[in-house]
């Protein structure tokens, strides 16, 4: 094989040696009316002449290969032990370093020509570690809780002390640096475990997990949970699990006037005889609508106010719905069907 045939991929290794086995053979194989057995340990060559899609080189070897009558199967490397034998030669294998078949295996795809090594210097900003201790000793908050311990209190505002201790004027909760109030530095201290490499962003309780190993400060799993719901990163590539992200279900279709009804408010209107608020009351059936114009001074609309109008404008015509379409939250809805049930004293 020349040093480009040693580059080729296993399948047009495999046919290569097909066709130079024809080339050899060609005065005898041709004139020849029996169908040609080749046996061959590469399954994939069975349907050779059957592909589709084949690369122009495959294409002029297959060009050649039609004027054989022949029939290629497969057989097995245990079946095959003859045939491995007479291609594994000792001989066959390239031992002067001058042989282009090694060059090709050493091929330098990157020189130093175009490889420009950037200077490593020294970081001279000061490490998270010593932020955090230069910040323990001077903090107001963390003099206080101090104090605190110095006096025997178990408790200081919310914080327990119980666990709580201070060493050369810093202040510790077991053998954890404490953090001070600072919600700034905590953002540092998170980023710099939480984004880092060897960590890959990780899991939340794997975060806590890897802090609490050093650091410790009150309401530490809050902060850090908000920090990872608000990263990038994590939020981009790991899978979300909330229950919303369902298909979504299509609305039952309605078999009688008003049994199902959509309802939306348009607000942020400019006042209009005195009104600023429509509330939009549809069929869903038939399309027919009430267009209810209300009023509110600080745009709150109650839903004792919502009610009141559903009884005054609609209901007082027509049948009470059973199904209510409404793009606020599922609570809201709740607390209306209650409160009209109530004013036409219906039990549920």
């Amino acid at each position: 094989m020349s040093s480009a045939e040693c580059n080729y991929k296993i399948y047009d290794k495999e046919l290569l040696i097909i066709i130079w086995a024809f080339e050899h053979w060609r005065f005898k194989l041709k004139l020849t009316d029996i169908s040609i057995k080749m046996f061959i340990d590469h399954q994939a060559l069975i349907s050779l002449m059957k592909d589709k899609e084949l690369s122009r080189r495959q294409m002029r070897w297959v060009q050649k290969l039609a004027d054989f009558n022949f029939k290629i199967m497969y057989r097995s490397d245990k079946q095959n032990i003859k045939i491995d034998a007479l291609t594994r030669r000792a001989d066959f294998v390239p031992r002067d370093l001058d042989d282009e078949r090694i060059w090709y295996q050493r091929t330098t795809i990157l020189t130093l020509n175009w490889m420009k090594i950037a200077d490593l210097k020294k970081n001279n900003d000061q490490s998270i570690y010593k932020q955090v201790l230069e910040t323990n000793e001077i903090d107001e908050n963390c003099t206080l809780l101090r104090e605190a311990i110095a006096r025997d209190e178990t408790q200081y505002e919310d914080i327990k002390l119980k666990n709580c201790r201070t060493q050369n004027e810093i202040l510790y909760h077991d053998s954890q640096l404490w953090v001070s109030f600072n919600e700034l530095l905590q953002m540092n201290l998170i980023r710099e475990i939480h984004d880092q490499s060897s960590i890959d962003h990780s899991e939340i309780l794997r975060t806590v997990k890897i802090i609490k190993r050093n650091y410790y400060w009150s309401s530490m799993r809050k902060t850090i949970d908000q920090y990872i719901w608000n990263c990038y990163v994590c939020q981009r590539s790991k899978t979300s699990r909330d229950k919303s992200n369902d298909l979504l279900q299509s609305l039952s279709i309605s078999e009688q006037r008003w049994q199902n009804i959509v309802m939306n408010f348009i607000i942020d209107l400019s006042d209009s005889y005195n009104y600023n608020v429509i509330l939009t009351v549809i069929c869903k059936l038939l399309k027919e609508r009430h267009y209810i114009f209300c009023i509110t001074d600080d745009e709150d609309i109650t839903i004792e106010k919502t009610a009141e109008m559903l009884l005054q404008w609609v209901y007082q015509t027509q049948n009470l719905s059973s199904f209510i379409v409404f793009n606020w939250d599922s609570q809201f809805i709740f607390i209306l069907w209650k409160f009209l049930c109530k004013r036409l004293s219906i039990s549920l």
